[in-house]
């Protein structure tokens, strides 16, 4: 999701057939009509799917931007509901008019995460939650707000996944460590799905999650191409790693 103060700043850019979505500080969202996966963190994001035990019925993302995420998501799981929730209006403008967002078949809400998840009474599979607040002196939701993963557990299946996209160790010695023992306190399982490289990294937590090894073994079953294009994915157990 795009901070919300950098709003009035996104631009669309092309570069060939690639569509991006670009603010003050990278890349918020990337579309290419005959490439899925990027090499970026989006990627981790998708592939921390392959940890449940189940295939995804019903997915949620927070922090929507222009449906990097939820594409990857419908070609891993084409017939699952996927809810994207988005706060910025002109950013879910922007998806529907450069990147494809009404090939997709899902349900967009044009709403803050925070209010979404205090409002709906669903249970979802799988919570993405890729939201960002306005720059670096402000707090993700999941470290700001004491009920955040009260809230998150509530709205979760009993076999469900929460992914969390933070910055990584190298970018920042606060949020992975921080993000890790926010999920160690309510999950019996924490994961962590990484790029490789970039400045992000997603933490995974669940009651009943693959090991790594099954998500890794899980990406070599899919069909050829996805597995190809999501091989610079790694998996970690995450256990006395800080």
């Amino acid at each position: 999701m795009a901070p919300t103060s950098a709003m009035n700043s996104i631009q669309v850019q092309l570069s060939g057939k690639a569509v991006m979505m670009v603010g003050p500080e990278g890349t918020y969202s990337y579309y290419h009509p005959d490439h899925l996966f990027t090499g970026c963190g989006w990627d981790a994001e998708t592939a921390s799917l392959l940890l449940l035990k189940r295939p995804a019925d019903s997915i949620l993302i927070l922090g929507f931007g222009a449906g990097t995420v939820a594409r990857q998501c419908r070609a891993l799981f084409p017939q699952a509901e996927i809810v994207g929730v988005e706060i910025s209006a002109r950013v879910l403008r922007i998806a529907r008019q450069h990147f494809g967002l009404n090939s997709l078949n899902l349900t967009t809400v044009n709403q803050s995460g925070q209010a979404f998840m205090r409002s709906t009474r669903r249970r979802f599979d799988v919570i993405i939650d890729d939201m960002w607040p306005p720059g670096r002196q402000s707090a993700k939701p999941l470290f700001a707000e004491a009920n955040w993963m009260t809230f998150v557990c509530s709205r979760l299946k009993p076999d469900g996944l929460y992914a969390v996209n933070v910055y990584s160790r190298e970018e920042s010695s606060y949020e992975a460590a921080t993000a890790i023992k926010c999920l160690k306190s309510v999950f019996k399982c924490v994961r962590e799905v990484y790029n490789g490289s970039g400045p992000t990294t997603v933490i995974v937590g669940g009651n009943h999650l693959h090991t790594s090894k099954k998500a890794r073994a899980n990406l070599q079953d899919l069909a050829r191409p996805m597995a190809r294009g999501l091989q610079h994915v790694h998996f970690r157990t995450l256990q006395n790693i800080f």
